[in-house]
């Protein structure tokens, strides 16, 4: 089994694992978007969320409810062909980081890249927290990424890395 180093690979690692949390919520997003296709399911889904505390009484948690639930199921299939298209993206970042691929890198910098002007946009058009967050992360892993990329292109080797059998 893969154990990380302790400087880049374990910071890898995290980005990888960060990836695959990322990875399974858009999968199960994308089953819960194919369920809801079926109008009965809508109805007990709204009766099961109404049991969390979280679910009632929170104006953004309703407005997210009352959009998914009004989607058109063309909408609902569309949103989950998506959501499903990029859960294999990041499923493949993350498992390249995992194994420590330099093609990983490179995927994950750019791909994460060019979500930051869209996560900016959205930033300025509706402020939330969780936004300026997601942006804040996302802005430092591409940090570290080119970081890592220039250190390591400048020094001409990887140190302990450069022996993994995946770097290609």
């Amino acid at each position: 089994m893969h154990r990380p180093h302790l400087h880049g690979p374990r910071t890898l690692a995290l980005i990888a694992a960060f990836k695959f949390v990322k990875s399974i919520s858009l999968v199960v997003l994308a089953i819960i978007l194919l369920r809801l296709r079926h109008p009965e399911t809508g109805a007990h889904f709204r009766e099961w969320l109404g049991t969390f505390p979280l679910a009632t009484g929170h104006e953004l948690i309703d407005r997210a409810i009352r959009a998914l639930l009004g989607m058109s199921t063309h909408t609902m299939g569309l949103v989950a062909a998506i959501a499903l298209g990029y859960a294999v993206l990041y499923a493949i970042e993350g498992f390249g980081l995992w194994i420590n691929a330099r093609w990983a890198e490179y995927l994950t910098a750019v791909s994460t890249s060019l979500f930051i002007p869209l996560e900016i946009w959205q930033l300025a058009a509706h402020f939330a927290p969780i936004k300026l967050l997601a942006l804040a992360i996302n802005i430092a892993i591409v940090a570290y990424l080119v970081w890592l990329l220039r250190t390591e292109s400048g020094s001409g080797h990887r140190g302990e890395r450069s022996t993994a059998p995946a770097r290609t």
